[in-house]
């Protein structure tokens, strides 16, 4: 497990970025000027988004978050989410990632607090109040330093100082809830009908034309709103929950990959591969080794 120096610009509107990477824990800063859209994603990290400035629209599940300097943002494993530009050209934001297996070091998962509490709650937000949201940040502040000056040992304090972060979090939750509402509107409200509808009818030969009927709009239309509101097209969308079902079933059963394909809604497992590839980027047979931890390529 290795530490990585910070990345290199891509662009001339990212203006600083620094982070620590290994296989269980990720913890990232950047500073962007400029519209930026996240492309969407998932993974089988837990994921703490803070917004240290700036604003940003957070799509996460079937919902729509209007983020503000000092908001938080708990993602849970495996749940689909992207950040979109929201009016502000400038932000900065720092996310940490961690796996189950970080959480079970002996150190850690002796303590009676449960750290994931912050991500177990039907609202995925939190805005804290003044005095913890300067402790918060004086936290992240630490770790930054860390990170940028990367003195001897500089890796064993990035993460001391994010358990402690989670420990903090964890506490803050149990004090009070103030959350970020999300974004409510007619229109908001319906995409957010539809995005429920999808995520539970995603084997089914869902088609845009069955959702404009069911749903009393043109398919131009909501095609149209759809991806304004959410970030994502209708097929991005319909193929992102079939593919988590996929992985599920891939980590979880002994199913043989034509029968998982055809369970999450592909006729083709051509197609079916192609997709599962361009978006977890791997085969579903190299995911299910990764994850069996067997070797075995069940067929």
């Amino acid at each position: 497990m290795t530490g990585v120096d910070a990345l290199s610009l891509s662009s001339t509107d990212i203006v600083k970025r620094y982070g620590y990477y290994d296989e269980e824990f990720v913890l990232s800063y950047s500073h962007k000027n400029g519209p930026y859209n996240m492309t969407s994603h998932m993974h089988d990290q837990y994921e703490v988004y803070y917004l240290l400035k700036g604003q940003r629209s957070y799509f996460i599940k079937d919902r729509v978050y209007l983020v503000e300097q000092g908001d938080l943002v708990f993602v849970p494993k495996y749940v689909l989410h992207r950040t979109q530009f929201a009016g502000t050209l400038q932000h900065q934001r720092i996310v940490l990632n961690f796996t189950d297996s970080f959480l079970e070091r002996s150190w850690i998962k002796g303590s009676k607090l449960d750290l994931l509490k912050p991500f177990q709650g039907d609202n995925p937000t939190l805005r804290l109040k003044e005095e913890d949201r300067k402790y918060t940040e004086s936290l992240f502040f630490r770790a930054i330093a860390e990170m940028k000056n990367k003195s001897d040992g500089y890796e064993i304090c990035v993460k001391a100082i994010s358990v402690e972060l989670l420990v903090h979090l964890a506490r803050c939750i149990d004090k009070y809830v103030e959350v970020v509402a999300p974004v409510d509107s007619p229109l908001h409200r319906k995409i957010a009908e539809i995005s429920n509808y999808i995520e539970t009818h995603y084997a089914e030969p869902l088609t845009l034309t069955h959702l404009s009927q069911s749903f009393y709009l043109s398919p131009y239309y909501l095609s149209r709103v759809f991806k304004e509101i959410s970030g994502f097209s209708f097929i991005e969308y319909l193929n992102h929950n079939r593919i988590k079902e996929a992985q599920r079933l891939l980590r979880e059963s002994n199913w043989k990959v034509l029968r998982i394909a055809e369970s999450v809604g592909y006729d083709s497992i051509a197609y079916f591969g192609r997709v599962f590839k361009e978006t977890v980027h791997m085969s579903p047979l190299q995911y299910r080794r990764m994850h069996s931890g067997e070797g075995i390529e069940r067929t």
